[in-house]
């Protein structure tokens, strides 16, 4: 990781973990997944008892809901217990007590908290992997399958990249700011923008203006969440960029990497047609850096491409080996194909290309088609 340390991490409640992760992480914050916590609160409760919908109701709103306020998440929480008399139940007792590891409330000051809330990310890729591989298959077996596996990734990674580079999203105010976003973001970042800005045209009017020194601070008033807000902003340049300061109390963007609806308020009133580059998050881009990476021999690749062609036929065989036998075909083992590994460039293109011509005659799941 180039020697960047995480910022938090996510794990469920093991024992073991809960020791281990300030001991070797010192600096990361240790977070617990909501979806495990939220998965034991039903038998908790008390499943069987008449208003258990009601309570489970009332507890979704507060703990996914990441705009409430610390006090607000607190009140809320202790008076949903005490009317539903939960507070006999210790578990309820400790899981609050550590609260500020789970809860969205409690997290607003985490970078891109509202997107990573559970370990939901590591398991799905968990079920990816395994597609790919078996318990019993050796160490070379297992590598190449996972390379297998990461060539799948990056042809999805590449079919997104092509769908946003050649859609084109259509603006719905008349705000510069959405017009440059519909230009750089991609479609789902640029639908989540959109929303925002229709928001900020319909719900959001000044309330009250300060100065702070050189920053001007502006109360927002949002009719949609009946809420008051402060902008904190920079008029004047802040470095040889031009960028602009901006941050506010809602913490929109610093939960999720999109400017939330009172900030794009204050922008369009000043005047200000593009978003600001430190505004702009590399992950919401159509054509963004990225990162360099490397293979397995410590050789960079170029935007993701696997430049060994060898590598990519042996990873071909070894995922349609795998279907082959789920499917009772079973016409190569892994040891012929282990075996393979050492025969020339051309005689494994030649093999690898024989055995899709099998795959599509007898109607296997499609993969690396032509």
């Amino acid at each position: 990781m180039e020697g960047k340390k995480p910022e938090y991490i996510i794990t469920d409640q093991d024992p073991g973990i809960i020791k281990s992760v300030p001991l070797i992480f010192k600096t990361a914050r240790h977070r617990f997944c909501m979806w495990h916590i939220m998965n034991k609160m039903p038998s908790k409760f008390g499943v069987s008892r008449s208003d258990y919908n009601d309570f489970m109701c009332k507890i979704n709103d507060i703990i996914w809901d990441d705009e409430l306020e610390v006090a607000e998440f607190n009140g809320i929480w202790e008076q949903i217990i005490e009317d539903h008399g939960a507070g006999v139940n210790d578990w309820f007792a400790d899981t609050y007590a550590i609260r500020g590891q789970w809860v969205m409330a409690h997290c607003r000051d985490l970078r891109m908290t509202s997107i990573m809330r559970t370990t939901q990310r590591s398991e799905s890729e968990n079920s990816f992997f395994k597609r790919f591989e078996h318990k019993s298959v050796t160490l070379v077996e297992f590598w190449m399958r996972f390379e297998s596996a990461m060539d799948q990734q990056r042809h999805t990674q590449k079919q997104l990249d092509n769908m946003d580079k050649h859609s084109s999203a259509t603006a719905s105010t008349h705000l510069a700011l959405e017009i440059h976003t519909a230009k750089v973001y991609t479609y789902s970042a640029f639908q989540k923008f959109k929303e925002e800005a229709i928001f900020s045209i319909d719900s959001c009017r000044t309330g009250g203006f300060t100065e702070r020194g050189e920053l001007e601070v502006t109360t927002v008033k949002d009719s949609s969440t009946k809420k008051n807000f402060e902008v904190t902003y920079s008029p004047a340049l802040t470095d040889n960029t031009g960028t602009r300061k901006a941050s506010c109390s809602c913490t929109m963007f610093e939960r999720t990497g999109i400017l939330c609806r009172h900030i794009i308020w204050i922008f369009s009133a000043s005047g200000i047609k593009t978003i600001p580059e430190d505004y702009v998050v590399n992950k919401w881009m159509k054509e963004y850096l990225r990162l360099r990476i490397f293979n397995s021999n410590g050789e960079g690749t170029e935007n993701m491409q696997v430049i060994d062609e060898k590598q990519i036929a042996m990873s071909i065989m070894w995922y349609l080996d795998s279907i082959c036998d789920q499917q009772m075909y079973g016409f190569l083992c892994p040891e012929i194909i282990s075996q393979i590994g050492y025969a020339s460039d051309e005689a494994v293109t030649i093999l690898s290309k024989r055995m899709k011509d099998l795959k599509r005659k007898f109607y296997i799941a499609p993969y690396y088609d032509e």
